[in-house]
């Protein structure tokens, strides 16, 4: 059974997930909005800032959110690799529904839900997780 401070804990970093998953958004957006403004195609300013959103989202999650004392060379490809399962989970999530309902706004509400929820526990659960050693021997 969980304590309550573990309780406490754990939706404590999930707010802090919610909150450097918002920063990180908004830094594609101004990113691509500051491209956009001054002449770039519209394509690879969204690349460009989704880039520079990931890279600001790794760094929020790996000291903000779970300070993990993981190595980079560890935790980013693991990161990496979460962020495209959760990347493959919300294009499958709104093409279902969006396929059963025809509500794009809707359908990427849900599917951005289901996503955020899987990147949580990914990161909780994979990325960040520090593998305990056995010091007993």
């Amino acid at each position: 059974m969980r304590s309550a401070t573990s309780q406490v804990n754990r939706w404590t970093r999930l707010l802090r997930f919610l909150t450097g998953g918002g920063v990180a958004t908004l830094v594609h957006w101004l990113v691509m909005f500051a491209l956009i403004q001054a002449g770039t195609d519209a394509i690879v300013a969204t690349a460009t800032g989704a880039s520079v959103g990931l890279a600001v989202n790794y760094l929020a999650q790996h000291r903000y959110t779970f300070r993990s004392g993981l190595a980079h060379r560890v935790a980013f490809p693991r990161y990496l690799t979460s962020a495209a399962l959760g990347w493959s989970l919300n294009l499958i999530a709104f093409s279902a529904i969006y396929t059963a309902t025809g509500m794009a706004m809707a359908s990427q509400a849900a599917a951005t839900a289901a996503a955020t929820l899987a990147n949580y526990l990914l990161a909780e659960k994979f990325v960040f997780q520090e593998e305990q050693t056995n010091d007993t021997h």
